[in-house]
């Protein structure tokens, strides 16, 4: 099955070389892998995640978000203004409706909760971690600051929309730390593909 082009019919900002290496980032992680993506929205990176597993065989995709629209102040409009497009109603039930379309229900695990929330409760390590929830710099930080510690040595962490580029100043905190934190001797081989930094913990 194509989840590159199953996941382009869900509206989101993962596509062309992004999407593929979000992708290939997924399928490349061990058996059994554990996923965790922080800000679901409405699951187009979530298929992408998932998809590589179900193709590998093996593995879950832990999907943490609230889903009730919040975010930083510039994403907010943005969220508001999709789903009302969509003819308005619960978020949530969107996301599922899209995983079950592209048949990956049994490989995604929703945690309906804050990022720094979820995290105290997560128990074991993490192989891939994608960080695209609240992008204002205390956000952004604070989703880094509680989760990296579940990431495995060895492991992947994907910072969404963090390429160089003008931000409005509540949309800015990923990349403020790629450009900080995601460097040498903590990270290894960061590189950036589309607007995400991909990067290898040390």
């Amino acid at each position: 099955m194509d989840f590159l082009t199953l996941a382009e019919r869900v509206p989101g900002w993962r596509h062309g070389a992004e999407a593929a290496a979000v992708y290939a980032a997924s399928y490349s992680r061990p058996d059994h892998a554990a996923i965790v993506e922080i800000g679901a929205f409405l699951g187009r990176g979530t298929i992408l995640l998932a998809g590589a597993r179900k193709s590998r065989g093996s593995g879950k995709v832990y999907s943490v978000d609230p889903f009730d629209g919040s975010g930083d102040a510039y994403s907010v409009p943005v969220y508001e203004q999709i789903l009302s497009e969509l003819g308005g109603g619960d978020l949530r039930s969107h996301f599922e409706r899209n995983i079950e379309a592209a048949g990956l229900a049994e490989w995604v695990e929703v945690r309906q909760q804050y990022a720094a929330d979820a995290a105290a409760r997560w128990n074991g390590p993490v192989d891939l971690l994608v960080l695209d929830g609240d992008q204002s710099p205390e956000g952004a930080r604070a989703a880094f600051d509680a989760w990296l510690p579940h990431l495995n040595s060895g492991g992947v962490l994907i910072l969404c929309n963090s390429a160089p580029r003008d931000y409005d100043a509540t949309h800015d905190g990923h990349w403020l730390l790629a450009s900080t934190m995601l460097v040498y001797p903590a990270f290894i081989d960061p590189r950036r593909v589309g607007a995400a930094t991909i990067a290898v913990k040390a």
